[in-house]
């Protein structure tokens, strides 16, 4: 990885914790905040559970 990207990726991160931190809901991912960061891709168990 070249420098940018890891200094990205770390903004992300820390971006990901504060807006965590001071949300009422949350659930904020770094995919959220980094967009070229893929998002992890789901199990079908996982799927079948947030479509029921």
């Amino acid at each position: 990885m070249n420098v940018g990207m890891r200094v990205e990726r770390g903004a992300a991160l820390l971006a990901t914790l504060y807006a965590n931190a001071h949300s009422k809901n949350g659930g904020y991912k770094i995919s959220d905040f980094a967009t070229y960061h893929d998002e992890p891709t789901m199990s079908l168990e996982q799927a079948m559970e947030q479509w029921a």
